[in-house]
């Protein structure tokens, strides 16, 4: 009869050793799939939400939605009342996507799986996770301009509807990505004099959250353009971003 021999400490110690050495070597690379995995879901999210934002415009006379309270309406993260219905897009509380849901069925396009939630919002943690794209409140201010004509003041192509960010609408009040004085968001900069005078240290990582390193000039902003494509904004302090990109010529 055959006998089994055990392991020596000696060898536990060395397998044991090699497994170590195995996962230190394939995290990074699955840490990287893994990131790469997220930014593809992003993008397609919101290749998703242009087709439903064209459609929503060739139903509405080229018009985007003008929330009844203005310019500032539709800036929170609200998707839901108490019973679970959708909220009224003209609730003060409600999330610029509201406005949209006719066209873009799926409130989950409008979620970044990179996204960590505000978290100066405490309503509703569930409707946080699907409020991730922050809306250029120039969309909104050029209503009454055939926006998707070639003769129009914006080039489709180069005109941003939406992007990754930490607030929910870029009301041009240091949160949107072209030079403003020394760099860009110096809102949401760390020391940045922030939504109620508070100062989120995390914002910055917020906005560029795709595909960072350990350095805090890193990542990418994943960005909706009036055309309908998708496309990622290196970081930057803002002077390769101009502003019409915003707010068109």
């Amino acid at each position: 009869m055959l006998k089994l021999k055990g392991f020596t400490l000696i060898e536990l110690l060395v397998v044991i050793a090699i497994i170590a050495l195995l996962m230190a070597m394939l995290t990074p690379a699955l840490r990287k799939a893994k990131q790469q995995t997220k930014n593809a879901i992003c993008q397609a999210h919101l290749r998703g939400l242009g087709l439903g934002l064209i459609l929503y415009l060739g139903d509405n006379d080229e018009r985007f939605y003008m929330p009844k309270a203005g310019i500032w309406g539709s800036n929170q993260i609200m998707w839901h009342n108490d019973d679970g219905t959708i909220i009224d897009k003209d609730d003060s509380r409600s999330y610029w996507g509201v406005a949209y849901y006719e066209y873009v069925k799926s409130p989950e396009l409008f979620g970044c799986p990179s996204s960590k939630q505000p978290h100066w919002f405490h309503e509703s943690q569930e409707d946080a996770k699907i409020a991730s794209y922050g809306q250029n409140r120039y969309m909104r201010y050029l209503n009454g301009t055939k926006l998707t004509n070639s003769g129009a003041n914006v080039t489709p192509s180069e005109f941003i509807l939406c992007q990754d960010h930490f607030e929910q609408l870029l009301d041009d009040n240091g949160d949107m990505l072209y030079q403003q004085g020394q760099w860009n968001i110096p809102q949401w900069r760390p020391g940045g004099a922030s939504w109620d005078g508070q100062i989120y240290e995390n914002a910055i990582f917020e906005i560029y959250r795709h595909n960072r390193s350990q350095k805090y000039e890193s990542g990418h902003c994943n960005t909706l353009w009036l055309d309908g494509h998708a496309s990622p904004i290196a970081y930057s302090e803002g002077e390769d971003v101009p502003k019409r990109w915003y707010a068109g010529k």
